[in-house]
């Protein structure tokens, strides 16, 4: 059923758009997860293949967010306005974007692979390994992310719910396509890329159907009527630019991260911290998702001039998500047990680990309040102030407080750096968003 994004209920619409949101992230984290396991069980240097090779994988996402979110905003403002022309053009764009950057992106990788990997430290018996499973990776960005990237048009035209099938399906096939390929024909890491590009470039030719065929979308993907615009790459690139920090940013402060660990708390707290953000991860991609699934709402009705829909939204999921993340962090204070030993039986790292995400997590409410900001700001085409706030939460703050508090208290003051930067990041945003509220409420009026 077509949902109507300026009149239906709010709370209706936040919970109709969300569920399959956060849904949709855990099948993602899931079937990344079993990819692993199947690769760990036919050969463990394989895991260490895919982890060493992650930066690339982290940059191909990074221009999937640059151009997914940032041309996914303003196909909702311009949906909201009824300018389905520009809201075309602005999804056509996007399609030769990502294209041309995956293009690009892979040729520079392939040109520059050697070294790179002598900076990541790629070992003579892991060098095979992560050669072989790179290249497939990236040989596929074009076919394999083009579908992620538009993806999120799906999700902002108010389709939540297809955007959340359509990596379902991709999911399932992925992990019958590694048991395949992995285990049956013995190809271990190299199966394990094709998998993934095969069930990746489903997604594609699913998101082209679904802008080409169906029936039910407002906004069509047309190649006849559009045409490349430099200008909409550029607003494009601009709204999107938040993401694509964050993504880059996010693996620089998890690299920075670690190291403090290792010198001030050694492998057991490098095993702890990554028992921790897997759990926290699964927290936050409930956060994250309730953010997604009210960017269309917020986005269509500032295009179409209903502020005080657009702020209303705003308030009532930051108001969900603030309760979300309470009840989550008083639970996780009491019952931190119930999620580590999941991960580990080893008594003296279930002892450290129950102890450090005790700290870890005092934060917790506030990268909600941070999260639906920098959405809010980005569906009302304000990517500055969110790349501002980005910048503050992955660095700005954590980096000097890691440098500062471990001298006095030791390893217990990197997870203390960890919760205060969340906290600080978290209130200056909440002070943004107030602050815009109130001149968008006078605006209004």
């Amino acid at each position: 059923m077509k949902k109507d994004l300026g009149n239906d209920s709010i709370s209706k619409l936040l919970l109709q758009l969300s569920l399959p949101a956060i849904l949709g992230m855990l099948i993602a984290a899931i079937y990344n997860i079993v990819d692993r396991i199947f690769i760990g069980r036919v050969n463990p240097l394989g895991l260490t293949a895919i982890g060493i090779t992650m930066p690339f994988q982290v940059i191909q996402m990074a221009f999937v967010l640059l151009i997914g979110v940032g041309g996914s905003t303003l196909v909702s403002i311009k949906y909201g306005e009824g300018d389905i022309d520009s809201a075309e053009e602005i999804l056509f764009n996007s399609l030769i974007y990502i294209i041309i950057s995956e293009l690009i992106l892979t040729a520079l990788c392939i040109l520059f692979m050697e070294p790179i990997f002598k900076v990541l430290g790629v070992s003579d018996s892991v060098y095979p390994l992560a050669r072989d499973y790179i290249i497939i990776i990236l040989l596929g960005g074009v076919p394999g992310l083009t579908g992620y990237c538009l993806n999120n048009m799906v999700r902002s035209l108010g389709f939540s719910k297809q955007s959340m099938f359509i990596v379902l399906i991709s999911s399932i096939v992925n992990i019958v396509l590694d048991a395949l390929f992995i285990f049956a024909f013995g190809w271990g890491v190299k199966g394990a890329a094709v998998a993934t590009v095969i069930s990746q470039s489903l997604v594609t030719v699913a998101v082209l159907h679904f802008f080409i065929k169906n029936r039910e979308v407002p906004i069509k993907l047309r190649f006849k009527h559009n045409k490349y615009s430099f200008n909409t790459i550029k607003e494009i690139t601009s709204n999107g630019l938040p993401n694509f920090y964050m993504q880059i940013f996010g693996t620089i402060l998890g690299i920075v991260l670690n190291r403090f660990i290792i010198k001030y708390g050694g492998d057991y707290h490098l095993a702890s911290i990554t028992i921790i953000t897997s759990i926290m991860m699964f927290f936050t991609m409930v956060i994250y998702g309730i953010s997604q699934g009210a960017q269309p709402i917020i986005g269509y009705n500032y295009g179409a001039k209903k502020i005080h829909r657009s702020i209303l939204a705003v308030k009532i999921t930051t108001g969900v998500i603030i309760a979300i993340s309470i009840a989550s962090l008083v639970f996780l204070e009491l019952f931190p047990t119930v999620f580590v030993q999941l991960f580990t039986n080893e008594q003296s790292l279930l002892e450290i680990t129950n102890h450090n995400i005790r700290i870890y997590i005092l934060g917790l409410p506030f990268i909600g309040i941070h999260s639906i900001t920098t959405t809010y700001f980005q569906s009302i085409r304000k990517p500055r102030t969110s790349s501002v706030l980005y910048i503050l939460k992955y660095g700005a703050v954590l980096i000097p407080l890691l440098y500062i508090i471990p001298r006095f208290v030791g390893i217990d003051g990197v997870y203390i750096s960890n919760a205060l930067s969340d906290s600080i990041a978290g209130i200056v945003a909440l002070i943004f968003l107030v602050k815009d509220i109130k001149r968008m409420s006078k605006k209004e009026v």
